[in-house]
C-alpha cells in the first residue's frame, strides 16, 4: 500500500496554489481585454505583467508533474487516447458553446481559441511518443524542443513556447527542496530587472516564432520571453514552496483545493468573456486605469466562484463531466 508522504502533500499544496493563481490571473486579463476592448488593457498596476508571467507559470506548474515514467510503460495509442478525452474533448465542447455565446461561428479558430489545451496536447504526445523510442529524458527533452520548433503552423508556434516550459517544470521538481530564501530573493530581483526591459512586443502573440522566417528581433524576443517567464515561473512556484513547506501561509492550503478545478475555469471563462464583451459592446467600454485593474478582479473573481459551483453540478452527471470536464 502506498501513503502520502509529507513531501508529496506538500508538493500537491503548492502546485495547486500556483496553478490557482496563475488561473485567475489569466481570467482577469481575459477580463480586462473585454471591458476595455483592446487587446492588451491599459492596467494600472499590472501593465503587462500578466504577458511575461501568467501563462508561463501555468505550464510550469503543469510540467512539474509531468511524469515521463508513466509515458514510458503506456501504450502510446492508449496515452493518446486519454489526453484526447481529457484535453480535446472538452476543448470541442466548449468550444460550440463558445461560438453560440459570442455568435461567431469561425471553425478556423479552433485550434487557437483554447490553444493551451490543444498545444499541451501536442506536446504530452510528442513526449509521450519520443519517451518510448529513446531512453534518456534529456534526449527527449532536446529532441522534443527541437521537433516543435521545426514545424512551422500556427498550433506548433504555440507549442513550441509552451514545451520548454514544461520541461523546466520537470526538473524543478528535482531540486526544488534546494532552493532557499537567499536563491528567491535573487530570482525576485532578477525578475524585476528584467520586467524593466520587458517589452509586449516580445510575447508569442505579437512575435511569434517561426524557425523558417527567423530573424534577430524574432530570435531576440523568443530568448527574452522564455528567460523571464522562466524566472518569473521558478520564483513564484519556489515562493509557494517556501510558504507551504514553512507553515507561513495557511491560505495556500485553502486556495490549493481548487486546483482540481483549473480546466473549466479556463474553458468556461472564455464563453463568460463572449458575453461579457457582448455587454460591453453595448454598454461602453472601461478603459481608466486603477478603475479598470479593480473592476477586472471582482469579474475574475465572481466568474471564478461561479465557474466552481458549475463544476459541482457537472460532476453528478456522467454524460456532462465527459464533455464538459474530459474526466470519466
Amino acid at each position: 500500500m502506498c501513503y502520502l508522504t509529507k513531501y508529496d502533500m506538500m508538493r500537491i499544496t503548492y502546485i495547486d496554489f500556483c496553478k490557482v493563481f496563475a488561473m485567475f490571473l489569466v481570467t482577469m486579463a481575459h477580463c480586462a481585454q473585454q471591458l476595455s476592448g483592446e487587446i492588451f488593457p491599459p492596467l494600472l498596476v499590472t501593465k503587462d505583467a500578466f504577458i511575461s508571467f501568467n501563462m508561463a507559470v501555468f505550464m510550469t506548474a503543469s510540467g512539474f508533474v509531468m511524469n515521463v515514467d508513466k509515458m514510458r510503460i503506456s501504450a502510446i495509442v492508449d496515452y493518446l487516447w486519454s489526453k484526447t478525452i481529457r484535453l480535446i474533448l472538452p476543448m470541442t465542447t466548449w468550444f460550440l458553446v463558445f461560438c453560440i455565446a459570442s455568435n461567431q461561428f469561425d471553425v478556423t479558430q479552433y485550434w487557437t481559441c483554447y490553444w493551451y489545451l490543444s498545444a499541451m496536447f501536442v506536446c504530452l504526445a510528442t513526449i509521450c511518443i519520443l519517451a518510448r523510442i529513446v531512453p534518456q529524458t534529456w534526449i527527449i527533452c532536446i529532441v522534443s524542443v527541437i521537433i516543435l520548433s521545426l514545424l512551422p503552423f500556427v498550433l506548433f508556434e504555440r507549442s513550441c513556447y509552451m514545451i520548454p516550459f514544461l520541461w523546466i517544470g520537470y526538473y524543478l521538481r528535482r531540486g526544488i527542496l534546494r532552493i532557499g530564501l537567499t536563491t528567491i530573493l535573487w530570482l525576485a530581483a532578477l525578475y524585476v530587472i528584467l520586467y524593466y526591459f520587458w517589452d509586449v512586443a516580445y510575447s508569442i502573440y505579437v512575435t511569434p516564432f517561426h524557425i523558417w522566417e527567423v530573424d534577430g528581433y524574432m530570435l531576440f524576443a523568443y530568448v527574452y520571453r522564455l528567460i523571464i517567464g522562466a524566472v518569473g515561473s521558478i520564483l513564484f512556484i519556489s515562493l509557494s514552496c517556501y510558504l507551504a513547506s514553512h507553515r507561513v501561509a495557511s491560505w495556500i492550503d485553502k486556495i490549493s483545493k481548487y486546483g482540481k478545478y483549473t480546466l473549466v475555469f479556463y474553458t468556461m471563462s472564455f464563453v463568460l468573456n463572449a458575453i461579457l464583451r457582448r455587454v460591453m459592446w453595448h454598454i461602453g467600454y472601461l478603459n481608466t486605469p486603477g478603475v479598470l485593474d479593480l473592476v477586472a478582479m471582482l469579474i475574475a473573481l465572481a466568474m471564478m466562484t461561479l465557474m466552481f459551483f458549475f463544476q459541482k453540478k457537472v460532476e453528478s452527471s456522467i454524460i456532462l463531466r465527459l464533455l464538459l470536464l474530459g474526466e470519466k
